[in-house]
């Protein structure tokens, strides 16, 4: 018998805790990233909030070992403008490129990305969009609304006839019944979602919901005069519901966003800066620093415990200073990109992949991915996550590429402009697309894309749509 010797070659890439701290800090949404900075200026004596004098301060004896490879001057980081400085462009070398911590790392989805991106596409008026992020981020973990909607009404300084409006189409948005204000709410618009109004079920969460969690199952039956079996059925369906829309796959709502990005118009011009009003303090310790450049005094125990806390405190300034750096990249590439969208609404947005920002800013596509991470851009238009911006796009008969979510959009305004008793079937859409908007895609694409709208086939839209 042959024996068969097998070599494999395996290349694995451990990640220092300096460099998780790296990754960290780039994934951080500034509301995690001021807690993480508290906890870290209580823990190290290199760190401090106060803002202190601009001496002039010279670093020519006793330079300590820095934690990078590239030298940092660590002078900046002394005062607050630190946090206003990008790093220069040859900072991320092919080295860098080529090494990325960040890939295997795994991504989640946030619900709360998911329903702003759902609440910009649904709505188009800018005073409907308001509503619409106000409860979002008004969401008990539970996917329910924890204020009222008068409450949401006197903070816009809209009519709450409106807010009712919005919240009432708001509520079938996925996960549905998101948004509702009890859990009988959820599973009333879940069944009317699934065109169920006429049925025991709903009949049952509607006029009996107290005997039905109470499980007083012969007070329903006896008023209802039904059976025993009928009745049995009917709740095994209802169990079928899902009371907490935003447990599952979700996991909990983030329960306040700070935008990490600000977009300002003055005249046709966008302006893209980082929300530096919302971070907070951090510096190097100019008493600690000097402490620790003239240590002959102290113990070897002493200088290595400075040693590290100041190397630590380094790895925490360069971390930021790079994340910053980046967000910052990146969000002026998807202004410059997505420019006509901030004047003209999503009927504008562009196709825009990771991998085109990555390209252009000379970075990891997963970088990118993980730079974007459960990060917000307020704009004149609204908060949106920026993942909002990236999408795969179609070619029309032209060769332009057409963005998915503008076609998303087409397809609900046709459906909205549909005549009820005749609605438009999928193979009807498409041609729809082709003919007036030049834009071919296959029937199941245009299935897919009403799915994800969350608008039911034409079968079940005859006579009464819903969302």
């Amino acid at each position: 018998m042959r024996q068969k010797l097998e070599t494999s070659l395996k290349q694995e890439i451990k990640l220092t805790p300096q460099l998780l701290t790296l990754v960290k800090i780039l994934q951080l949404p500034l509301l995690e990233l001021q807690q993480v900075i508290t906890n870290e200026i209580e823990q190290n004596p290199f760190l401090t909030d106060d803002i202190l004098e601009e001496d002039e301060v010279t670093y020519e004896e006793a330079e300590p070992e820095l934690p990078l490879k590239d030298e940092i001057d660590y002078e900046y980081f002394f005062h607050d403008e630190w946090k206003k400085v990008s790093l220069p462009s040859e900072r991320y070398s092919r080295e860098d490129e080529e090494f990325d911590p960040i890939a295997n790392i795994e991504e989640t989805e946030s619900l709360q990305d998911y329903l702003l991106t759902q609440s910009h596409i649904f709505f188009n008026d800018p005073d409907d969009i308001k509503i619409a992020e106000e409860i979002t981020f008004s969401l008990s973990d539970d996917g329910l609304l924890e204020v009222p909607l008068s409450v949401i009404s006197e903070n816009l300084n809209l009519p709450l006839e409106k807010v009712e409006y919005v919240h009432s189409k708001y509520k079938f948005l996925e996960p549905v019944g998101i948004g509702s204000r009890s859990v009988q709410e959820v599973l009333l618009t879940q069944l009317e979602n699934q065109k169920k109004e006429e049925t025991l079920e709903y009949k049952i969460i509607k006029d009996f919901y107290e005997e039905f969690l109470s499980n007083k199952l012969y007070i329903i039956e006896n008023k209802l005069k039904i059976t025993r079996s009928k009745l049995e059925k009917a709740l095994e369906s209802i169990k079928s519901l899902n009371p907490k829309p935003a447990n599952g796959v979700w996991g909990k709502s983030t329960d306040y966003v700070i935008p990490d990005v600000i977009v300002e118009q003055r005249g046709e011009e966008l302006y893209v800066s980082l929300n530096l009003q919302s971070f907070p303090e951090v510096h190097l310790s100019k008493s600690y620093f000097d402490m620790y450049k003239n240590n002959e005094k102290l113990s070897q125990e002493e200088k290595r415990f400075l040693k590290n806390k100041f190397n630590a405190a380094l790895f925490l300034l360069e971390g930021i200073y790079r994340r910053n750096n980046t967000l910052l990249k990146i969000s002026e590439k998807i202004v410059a990109v997505q420019k006509d969208f901030f004047f003209n609404g999503i009927s504008s947005l562009k196709p825009l992949t990771l991998n085109d920002i990555a390209s252009q800013i000379g970075m990891h596509e997963a970088t990118v991915s993980r730079a974007i991470e459960n990060k917000y851009m307020d704009t004149p238009s609204g908060i949106f996550p920026l993942k909002f911006f990236f999408s795969k796009g179609v070619k029309n008969v032209s060769g332009f590429e057409v963005s998915n979510k503008k076609i998303m959009n087409i397809i609900k305004e046709e459906i909205e402009k549909e005549d009820p008793n005749n609605p438009y079937s999928d193979l009807e859409l498409v041609r729809i697309l082709e003919e007036k908007y030049s834009i071919k895609i296959a029937r199941r694409t245009v299935s897919k894309y009403r799915e994800n709208l969350n608008i039911l086939p034409s079968t079940k839209r005859k006579g009464n749509f819903r969302r």
